[in-house]
């Protein structure tokens, strides 16, 4: 196991959790969003890949459907902005780049219910991804 001389791996988490619930206005009822993992390149850390899920919770049903992207609108300039955080609280001057590993994956939490045309209208079950 590698040891990381400056920022932890749940460091590294907790930042980059920070950055999305402030870029993407989180938390919101019945959403939360939680990083898995985080995989750094560079000392300091200038690209982090990242895994984490979105989590779908009953009081905020209905939801008008259970994609992490239209919830998040983690691309362009919310994931720059995301990264620009990342970069201001490790209090970097360089770029730190962010990129989410495998798109973000879903939990939806029994009596989520999604109104939208082309979304299930009763919970979907376990997790996917």
């Amino acid at each position: 196991m590698r040891a990381r001389s400056k920022r932890s791996d749940a460091e590294l988490r907790r930042l980059v959790e920070a950055a999305v619930n402030e870029v993407c206005s989180m938390p919101r009822p019945g959403l939360r969003f939680g990083v898995d993992g985080v995989e750094a390149s560079g000392e300091p850390p200038e690209r982090l890949r990242v895994w984490a899920t979105l989590h779908f919770l009953a009081e905020g049903s209905p939801f008008c459907c259970g994609e992490p992207g239209c919830h998040l609108g983690l691309f362009g300039e919310r994931l720059d902005a995301v990264g620009d955080h990342v970069r201001r609280a490790m209090r970097r001057r360089s770029p730190v780049s962010v990129e989410f590993h495998n798109r973000i994956g879903v939990s939806y939490h029994a009596g989520v219910v999604f109104s939208g045309i082309l979304s299930r209208t009763t919970n979907p079950g376990s997790p996917t991804a």
